[in-house]
């Protein structure tokens, strides 16, 4: 009796010391740099691109040790991706993103929605959700070739995404002239 008493505390013991698993801070200075890069009024493409590379890098190299564990580390790393310049990136954006939803099913679905966009207007097919827009040189801003039979409008709420009625006027607001 004395020994599964033992054995019970043993296992008791083993289970209270095992270390809850935490986000990982070194992916959450890489996410919050990569977001600075992007909060400027004029970003200088020059420096942001390579610095964008160094960061994949070193988030391809945290995956491989198996330092991304949480959602929030899965979802830190698909933007990282997300900023990627070809489908290889786009496609892991993809699938970091289902990760961090499969590890919490509540998290924010928007950065899943912009990277399928993202990843089929590489490919030269048109986005689903109407995430994706662009801007070249003193054109207006346009939205990205959309199929806007594929997804709901329901659904892009489910994903955090506007409906097609307010893209329409987000767009609008994007191309307005500023005082």
């Amino acid at each position: 009796m004395n020994r599964i008493c033992i054995l019970i505390l043993l296992v008791l013991l083993a289970i209270s010391c095992k270390q809850p698993i935490t986000d990982n801070e070194e992916l959450k200075k890489i996410y919050a740099a990569d977001q600075a890069d992007r909060q400027t009024e004029n970003i200088d493409w020059s420096l942001v691109f390579p610095r964008d590379k160094q960061r994949q890098k070193r988030v391809s190299e945290l995956l491989e040790a198996n330092q991304v564990n949480t959602s929030e580390d899965y979802a830190n790393a698909a933007m990282i991706f997300q900023h990627g310049m070809d489908t290889i990136a786009s496609s892991l954006t993809i699938k970091l993103m289902r990760k961090a939803i499969a590890l919490d099913p509540n998290r924010d679905k928007w950065l899943l929605a912009a990277a399928i966009d993202r990843d089929l207007t590489r490919k030269n097919q048109p986005q689903i959700y109407g995430t994706q827009f662009r801007k070249s040189g003193e054109a207006p801003w346009e939205r990205y070739p959309l199929d806007s039979t594929k997804v709901t409008d329901k659904e892009r709420i489910e994903y955090g995404v506007e409906t097609l009625a307010e893209q329409q006027e987000k767009l609008k607001e994007m191309n307005k002239e500023k005082l």
